[in-house]
């Protein structure tokens, strides 16, 4: 037997979200770094952030990419980065950590 109202919220279920087919486009070139800085925090990227590193997509000037720069990597827009530097990927997504005090 059912009795009272339907819940206000029938209806509105929704299906789980598969964080690989969000952020995920390109299995085989795709990447994660974690920061390991505050270096790159005009970039909005933080301390413990992860990002999400597309090496197949062909980046555009302003894209936030990562280089190579003297045996290490860097992180930069594309626009900023010499001739001389080896770009290595595009990055998609940044993840960042709630941080707890």
């Amino acid at each position: 037997m059912i009795s009272g109202f339907p819940s206000p919220a029938q209806g509105y279920e929704s299906s789980t979200i598969d964080l690989n087919a969000v952020l995920i486009k390109h299995p085989a070139a795709t990447v994660f770094m974690q920061i390991e800085s505050s270096r790159y925090r005009n970039m909005g990227i933080y301390d413990g952030d992860l990002l999400v590193i597309d090496r197949a997509l062909p980046f555009n000037p302003k894209a936030l990419v990562v280089y190579e720069s003297e045996g290490h990597f860097a992180l930069g827009r594309a626009c900023n980065i010499g001739d001389e530097m080896l770009i290595t990927g595009t990055i998609t997504y940044i993840i960042h950590t709630v941080k707890r005090t």
